[in-house]
């Protein structure tokens, strides 16, 4: 998904925004834990809630962002109630967080009564990556983050709540506090039925 096909299917897009060809940025806004975008991605009634399904999202930040302002994003999905994800970290939080881990809570223009991991163990290299890779098995209530840190860093987490699937799923992408910036240059999800 680039910038422009972003833009043009979001069911919503906050208005901090400023697009370019290869570009979606996310300026710092007055609401803390503000939805910044919603891309719905199956329909409701498609699914039935039991299905064995696995949903893949990788992200292509800005690095420039990254490393040097306050960038902390939320990226997931959402039956429209429930939210399930992970938050990626800027640079500045790599002396005592971990670059991502799990969270959850309740979907609408601002994300509430987030729940997240424990933002331990943090890897050794301290570079800003630039790139996530999401993996949520949304059936067994649990997902991974994985980026390119200590050549190959993997956080899992695990979810309390379980999404509807049968209310429909969308991306759903949230930042952590007003002043967060983020430079998106595309995002790919896979939707996967498992057997």
């Amino acid at each position: 998904m680039t910038p422009s096909w972003l833009e043009a299917h979001a069911s919503y897009i906050d208005s901090s925004r400023t697009i370019a060809a290869h570009q979606l940025t996310f300026n710092a806004g007055s609401i803390a834990e503000a939805a910044l975008l919603k891309v719905p991605m199956i329909p409701a009634g498609a699914c039935k809630d039991s299905i064995p399904l696995t949903v893949e999202i990788t992200v292509a930040h800005d690095v420039s962002i990254g490393q040097g302002h306050d960038s902390d994003i939320r990226y997931g999905v959402s039956d429209g109630t429930r939210f399930i994800g992970f938050e990626t970290t800027d640079k500045g939080n790599y002396i005592n967080h971990s670059p991502c881990y799990g969270l959850e809570g309740f979907s609408g223009p601002t994300l509430t009564s987030a729940r997240r991991e424990p933002v331990l163990p943090k890897p050794s290299d301290s570079f800003y990556p630039g790139q996530f890779v999401f993996t949520l098995k949304l059936d067994e209530r649990w997902g991974s983050c994985y980026l390119a840190h200590d050549g190959g860093f993997v956080r899992t987490a695990g979810y309390n709540n379980r999404l509807m699937f049968s209310k429909g799923l969308s991306l759903e992408v949230y930042k952590s506090d007003k002043e967060e910036k983020v430079g998106i240059k595309y995002v790919k999800v896979a939707i996967k039925r498992d057997a």
